[in-house]
């Protein structure tokens, strides 16, 4: 099992732990089909599909000239919009009940009753479909429409799970945050969702869990972290963000150290059953 920094311990103990859920999680979950496995879609996977529906063959050859929101930029100018990409990771997010009620992560975070609030820059519905098949209610935030239901959940007790849908939903396209453009919205860092986020930070802690360093997610999260709070790392808190790392090269720790970012480093052979151990870890000693 992975070490767990003291700090972390404290802080899902005492209920102040959110954990923010990249495309990892969503991707660990397999199913069978026609004698093959099958996974949601990656980040990059996604980007490739794109790219393919855009006449190239070799999306590598497309990321010689841009990166990978500039991909989906041009894929929305050409496309006249991204909804034929919305329409495949529909389809491609189509996990059986049982799949997704076997998979180990998912049905860790659901026995995490001291983290009412989960944050996701999946587009997907896994989470909130997971939690839902172990017996937990949640209510689901992508704008700011549905603030009120999470406030009415809030005060009837931690029973419910707040699902904040960072980057949008599925069920709600306009959300999505997808292309350069909506990224460069973004960081302006005054939508909804990012108030929502500063407000929720206040005197909490961060774990991401599916995540790697590349991803342009957590550079962007931990711009808005840190411009909201430049106390971070240190405060009377003890330390306030963590992320799950496969098999970290001094490279990545020194990087991420940078940011403010505690590295519990995991096996790349048991992901999974890695991450799904540290939450457990959570419950049994919090």
């Amino acid at each position: 099992m992975p070490d767990c920094p003291p700090d972390l311990l404290n802080h899902y103990r005492t209920g102040r732990l959110i954990p923010f859920l990249g495309a990892g999680v969503s991707a660990s979950v397999g199913w069978t089909v026609d004698g093959r496995t099958k996974h949601p879609p990656t980040w990059r996977e996604l980007v490739n599909h794109a790219a393919e529906e855009l006449g190239f063959s070799d999306p590598d050859l497309l990321r010689v000239r841009g990166n990978d929101l500039q991909i989906l930029e041009y894929y929305a100018l050409v496309k006249g919009g991204r909804d034929a990409l919305g329409d495949w990771l529909v389809d491609a997010v189509k996990v059986p009940d049982e799949a997704l009620a076997d998979s180990v992560i998912h049905r860790a975070l659901a026995d995490c009753a001291k983290a009412p609030l989960i944050y996701t820059t999946n587009y997907d519905p896994l989470i909130e479909r997971a939690l839902e098949l172990h017996g937990r209610p949640t209510v689901m935030l992508a704008r700011e429409r549905d603030f009120p239901a999470a406030l009415e959940a809030a005060l009837a007790g931690p029973e419910t799970c707040q699902v904040v849908k960072f980057h949008g939903d599925l069920s709600a396209r306009e959300t999505m945050v997808l292309t350069e453009s909506d990224y460069e919205k973004r960081l302006k860092l005054e939508d909804e969702m990012d108030l929502r986020l500063r407000s929720d930070l206040l005197g909490r802690a961060v774990l991401f869990l599916g995540y790697s360093f590349s991803d342009a997610n957590v550079s962007y999260i931990f711009e808005l972290i840190n411009e909201a709070f430049r106390e971070l790392p240190e405060s009377d808190y003890g330390r306030r963000a963590f992320i799950t790392v496969a098999d970290p090269s001094q490279f990545e720790r020194r990087l991420f150290k940078r940011r403010g970012i505690d590295v519990i480093p995991i096996d790349s052979a048991r992901q999974a059953d890695e991450i799904a151990e540290l939450l457990r870890f959570l419950q049994h000693d919090g």
